[in-house]
């Protein structure tokens, strides 16, 4: 059983699509996963459940699975941009001791998990990104251009939120002769307007695209430019970006360092003048092939996760 925090599908994003990969990969090693809902079959059903998140309400499918005695194993999803309080970092602590697992998709991510929470005694799993098959696509169609009339364009889609600093791109761009577009949905209304009252003419707003659709693709595929810029890390989208080949600004970090180094420009996402120096510079260049060693099937990304629930 696959679950997550309540709260969770209310706004769709990386970490939303990712549970529905999760859920693919584990399907075609042979395995019957489902995620918790009203078509998920009784709790004492499964062998195990993967939780992806010590988000709030965790505790509410958590505590449950553990009174059915479903070893647990953890997908924390999980990247701090503030510093939690010792409060909040107390329950997450007290929600990993019921877990058996952590799984992890970089070493940066398992760095930063153990920079605030003890895996004494708990396995870990290293398992690679989930990329969806849509993106090794060949032959995709130019749609998205003829929707939108758009010529010569940077690209950014996923959640508008303020820890994803959509804002930075937008004080950037405004001095830039090319087109952004900015393309999610809303996580903060407040901040979207916020980024629109900056926006000048060339920065635009357009709905959600359906993930792995003709024009999702299109979008990329066409870009002059992928950007994305948040505080935390960058995550899958930049991974379905790079399979297309497109030329990449993302944020500076160890995530990106260690997944996408040679793939991408990295920047300060708070320093808007080398944001923008970044950009010129990059679109001057021949656009970027993307490695051989990146795409992996679903399968074979999630191989150390079989193996363990195998031998368990």
């Amino acid at each position: 059983m696959l679950t997550t925090n309540p709260g969770a599908f209310m706004f769709q994003g990386g970490g939303e699509r990712e549970i529905l990969l999760l859920r693919e990969a584990l399907t075609e090693s042979g395995y019957i996963a489902d995620i918790y809902g009203s078509n998920s079959i009784d709790v004492s059903e499964y062998d195990f459940a993967i939780h992806t998140s010590l988000g709030g309400g965790s505790e509410y499918l958590i505590l449950p699975l553990v009174d059915a005695g479903i070893p647990l194993i953890l997908w924390p999803n999980l990247w701090f941009v503030t510093p939690p309080t010792s409060e909040h970092l107390a329950h997450m602590a007290y929600l990993l001791s019921y877990f058996k697992a952590v799984v992890f998709r970089s070493r940066a991510e398992e760095a930063h998990f153990r920079q605030f929470f003890d895996l004494e005694g708990k396995s870990v799993i290293q398992v690679s990104f989930l990329l969806s098959h849509h993106f090794l696509r060949s032959g995709v169609s130019d749609v998205f251009r003829e929707s939108y009339g758009f010529s010569r364009y940077a690209i950014w889609p996923g959640i508008i939120e303020p820890q994803k600093n959509q804002l930075a791109a937008v004080r950037a761009f405004n001095e830039l002769d090319i087109d952004l577009i900015i393309s999610g949905r809303v996580r903060d209304q407040d901040y979207l307007m916020r980024c629109r009252s900056e926006a000048g003419s060339n920065i635009h707003f357009i709905p959600s695209m359906p993930f792995g659709s003709e024009l999702h693709l299109s979008a990329l595929a066409y870009s002059d430019l992928y950007v994305e810029l948040p505080f935390d890390f960058p995550g899958s989208s930049a991974i379905e970006a790079a399979a297309m080949g497109c030329q990449m600004v993302l944020s500076r970090g160890a995530w990106v360092q260690e997944l996408l180094a040679d793939q991408c420009v990295q920047v300060d996402p708070s320093d808007i003048d080398e944001i923008r120096l970044s950009i010129n510079n990059l679109l001057k260049r021949n656009k970027i092939t993307p490695r051989a060693s990146l795409p992996m099937d679903l399968k074979n990304a999630i191989q150390p996760l079989a193996s363990y629930i195998d031998s368990y």
